[in-house]
């Protein structure tokens, strides 16, 4: 398995210490999971961890009406898998691979020692937990205050800032995400993203592919979702 040299910042692996890092990446046994494959189910009573080391993965979560909602989304880096570890309950969640990813499956017991081994990585845990929470706490916040325009823009500028790739046209979001289930992030039904991307588009904001976008202007994002 290719390690990258660097990871995306905010994730796990970019916050624990070089030797811990090390130690975290021999962890465990590797595992591709090919594109829609899960990785946990929802409910289920595993309690193993995951740690991404190359590639996407979104989050669900199945609403009392049937509908699937879109959580959030973990690429290379990001450790899955951590709450249900922690809680000792059933996963709250779905997990599954946008695109082929590479990844260490990790059992508690295995995490457990490392931990202890490394006590500074569990307040880096308690960090990435954070940073999960006040996500969610943020697009609450957005969606009790401003309007759908908005949310969406707000939520394309952070994808941006995380997972953007810099290119001759602008930057590309190649996260393999329809607009519904990026829509789904904000609140609101798939017509209404499809809408208010088209109105980003118009506007010269974006430019929008299969699975893909692209922030042309950025600052203009930026403007729309008052930031």
């Amino acid at each position: 398995m290719v390690i990258p040299s660097t990871w995306p910042t905010g994730t796990y692996l970019a916050t624990v210490s070089a030797t811990g890092r090390e130690a975290l990446l021999r962890l465990g046994v590797q595992k591709v999971f090919r594109r829609g494959e899960p990785l946990v189910r929802e409910s289920d009573a595993s309690d193993h961890l995951i740690l991404l080391v190359q590639g996407l993965v979104k989050a669900t979560v199945t609403l009392e009406n049937g509908r699937v909602a879109l959580l959030n989304v973990k690429v290379g880096g990001d450790l899955v898998g951590e709450m249900a570890f922690l809680s000792g309950k059933p996963r709250s969640a779905t997990v599954t691979a946008c695109v082929d990813t590479r990844a260490r499956v990790i059992t508690s017991a295995q995490f457990t020692d490392f931990l202890t081994r490394y006590p500074a990585a569990h307040f880096d845990l308690d960090k990435m937990i954070l940073r999960t929470l006040e996500w969610g706490e943020q697009r609450r916040m957005d969606f009790n205050g401003y309007p759908a325009s908005v949310r969406l823009a707000r939520v394309l500028a952070y994808l941006t800032d995380a997972y953007g790739q810099q290119g001759p046209d602008g930057i590309a979001l190649k996260l393999n995400l329809t607009q519904g289930e990026i829509g789904s992030l904000v609140g609101v039904e798939e017509d209404t993203a499809r809408r208010e991307f088209r109105t980003l588009r118009d506007r010269g904001v974006i430019t929008m592919g299969y699975r893909a976008t692209t922030i042309v202007d950025r600052d203009v994002l930026r403007q729309i979702a008052e930031l």
